[in-house]
């Protein structure tokens, strides 16, 4: 079921007057129906292997709480195998059996293995990293089992984040569904605004620039010289508009419902180098990688050589994460890449350049900014990269020639615009939060502006329940 879709508007009403007559007990074992209803909506048969990771995962925590530290090590690690062995059958067989194929079947090719049809499990990544992080917390005591198994339940089937995140830890989101929770006029009309506002950046921006990049990165498509930079700028902001978009919707949602979700998106676009970007930009994954696979791999307490050799496992293995094929591995190592080169940076010349001369400073972070977008836009492309020959035409079309053409331009600014005086807005505002919280105080600022984005919603939008871009994922 669709955020952007008359179906999910229908399911939400029903629900939220239900919810709201419930007390926590009631609204719990709401909240687990309809996290069953709502992903059940996709396809009902993957329901069965969602409870399954459920009350594996349930029985093993408190499998965990109860066993001193030998045993528990073994429980685990044996529970994180069971979760990483469905994750890697339903995301990444298909990839391994293509990789076997490409080596080993062009010298044996009687050992070429028959690819089957496997349907992959909207939102198991996100699942099952929420699965991952709560039996980790356990055995480092962070937190104690979770004893109820609709309470638990409810943590991976809070469907405002189900399908896409954010990756909300079970420190933060546990104690959310087990104490009461208050629903009023201001979390409820600043949830509706940020529901409001994510569907727009889907709907308006994000499925407009999506029409023109996926016909343009049509494998039969020519295009114009220089034309591979306008794509890949479209792509930065189709990407964002789309997933910053679900996650303000997906916020908005608990607002309504009086949860508060982590901020998953600061407002990438002004970072000044890659290391900064990868703060702000999916924050909720960025943090993840970095608490449960860099700092256990040894973080910052080892040697300088170490920690980058560390950062290139963590950022192939988050490719890797966000798909199986040969684009995402390499764009996982581009960004890596990215991050080594600028912490070596930092450490010997940035750090040599003397306080006073403040003018080199500022002139490097704001080169800084532009290359930064530039890097991650252009490496959004490898998304879209099948083969070598591919990544050939478009580093051909990048250094063959220069493209402008206005009214392409023009309609560029136009869906953007939006975007541009809102979140710079926001930012003025010390953030979305800050900018939610003073808006809804004031009626005569937030009406003009729901009504005028709603004019441009009705008017402008792509009305053909397009899927989020990250539900791939």
């Amino acid at each position: 079921m669709l955020f952007n879709s008359l179906n999910f508007l229908i399911f939400f009403f029903i629900f939220f007057l239900i919810y709201l007559r419930l007390g926590i007990f009631g609204q719990n074992r709401l909240l687990f129906v309809g996290g069953l209803f709502f992903y059940g909506f996709w396809k009902p048969e993957m329901v069965f292997l969602l409870l399954f990771c459920i009350a594996l995962n349930f029985a093993g925590g408190i499998w965990i709480g109860r066993r001193e530290n030998k045993k528990q090590r073994q429980i685990f690690i044996l529970l994180i195998c069971i979760n990483l062995a469905i994750l890697i059958f339903f995301k990444y067989i298909l990839f391994l059996l293509s990789i076997w194929n490409d080596t080993f079947g062009i010298v044996f090719p009687k050992s070429t293995i028959l690819i089957p049809e496997i349907v992959l499990p909207v939102g198991i990544s996100f699942y099952t990293f929420h699965n991952i992080s709560y039996l980790s917390d356990i055995r480092s005591g962070k937190i104690i089992p979770c004893e109820n198994f609709i309470r638990f339940g409810v943590y991976d089937l809070f469907f405002p984040l189900l399908l896409a995140g954010p990756i909300e830890r079970p420190d933060s989101l546990l104690p959310q569904i087990e104490n009461q929770r208050m629903v009023d006029t201001d979390g409820f009309l600043s949830g509706a605004i940020l529901f409001g506002w994510g569907i727009f950046k889907k709907v308006f921006i994000g499925d407009h620039l999506l029409l023109f990049t996926r016909k343009a990165m049509d494998p039969g498509m020519e295009l114009p010289s220089g034309m591979i930079f306008w794509i890949a700028f479209c792509f930065a902001f189709q990407v964002y508009a789309d997933f910053s978009g679900y996650t303000d919707a997906a916020r908005g949602l608990a607002k309504m419902l009086g949860f508060r979700l982590t901020l998953n998106f600061n407002f990438p676009f002004i970072s000044s180098n890659p290391a900064e970007f990868w703060k702000r930009w999916h924050i909720s994954l960025s943090t993840w990688l970095r608490d449960y696979l860099y700092i256990p791999l040894g973080g910052n307490r080892v040697s300088l050589w170490r920690q980058n050799l560390n950062l290139m496992i963590v950022w192939i293995l988050g490719g890797l994460w966000h798909g199986a094929t040969y684009g995402y591995l390499i764009w996982g190592g581009y960004c890596g890449f990215q991050v080594v080169g600028y912490n070596l940076f930092q450490k010997y010349v940035l750090r040599s350049i003397p306080d006073h001369i403040q003018i080199l400073k500022y002139s490097f972070k704001g080169l800084g900014v532009v290359l930064t977008f530039w890097m991650f836009a252009l490496g959004l492309l490898l998304f879209q990269v099948h083969s070598p020959n591919e990544l050939w035409i478009l580093i051909l079309n990048a250094t063959s020639g220069y493209y402008w053409n206005w009214i392409f331009a023009g309609k560029l600014f136009f869906l953007l615009l939006p975007l541009i005086i809102i979140e710079s807005w926001m930012i003025f505002s010390g953030g979305t939060d800050a900018f939610l919280k003073g808006i809804v105080w004031k009626p005569y600022q937030w009406i003009p502006m729901s009504l005028g984005i709603g004019i441009l919603f009705f008017l402008f939008g792509v009305f053909e329940k397009k899927e989020f871009f990250y539900f791939q994922f």
